[in-house]
């Protein structure tokens, strides 16, 4: 990936601050049952929107080290997903990544371009140490684009999340930033 002089706009796509407009996709997104089931925590319960809704905009307050942006197309602004630095530990120098993409986007590679503009952001802008993340085991397309951004296994939880009846693992991944670094010089 080459990086601009702007850390938040990718060759497709670009990252910019989430607007009330913004929500009712968001949400809808959220809502969609093959969404929900590739969610790693709790059971599997919709939420009301106004809940969602709070839920977008606690997520992108962007205060402190913790970010979170609405992903749109580079040239028309339409809006495809969000992606989030959470739960940020100053002194630790880690977050945590979050992604949607909406479903209608998917499949397109515009998650693998957000991966990387915020893996590039929260290296080069916020000085992170240590980004990571939680997946389910049978969410092979996500995995591999994590791979592909730089994301290492570092664990897999077995029989963690019950879905659908079933038993999935939970792997855990992160990218430190000399792994970043050596993989995006300059």
């Amino acid at each position: 990936m080459e990086l601009s002089d702007n850390p938040l706009i990718g060759a497709r796509i670009r990252l910019r601050e989430m607007r009330d407009e913004d929500l009712g996709d968001l949400v809808t997104w959220w809502q969609d049952p093959a969404v929900l089931t590739l969610q790693t925590s709790g059971p599997l319960l919709p939420r009301p929107g106004d809940a969602l809704t709070e839920q977008f905009r606690s997520w992108g307050r962007n205060q402190g080290i913790d970010a979170g942006f609405t992903v749109t197309t580079r040239d028309q602004d339409t809006i495809i997903g969000h992606v989030a630095l959470f739960g940020a530990e100053a002194h630790n120098r880690t977050a945590t990544f979050a992604i949607i993409i909406g479903p209608p986007f998917q499949g397109q590679g515009y998650g693998g371009e957000a991966a990387r503009l915020i893996l590039a952001y929260g290296f080069r802008e916020l000085g992170l140490h240590r980004i990571q993340l939680q997946v389910l085991g049978s969410n092979e397309r996500a995995i591999h684009t994590y791979a592909k951004a730089g994301f290492v296994e570092e664990g897999r939880d077995r029989e963690a999340v019950y879905r659908g009846g079933r038993w999935h693992d939970q792997l855990r991944m992160a990218i430190l930033d000399r792994e970043w670094w050596a993989a995006n010089p300059g």
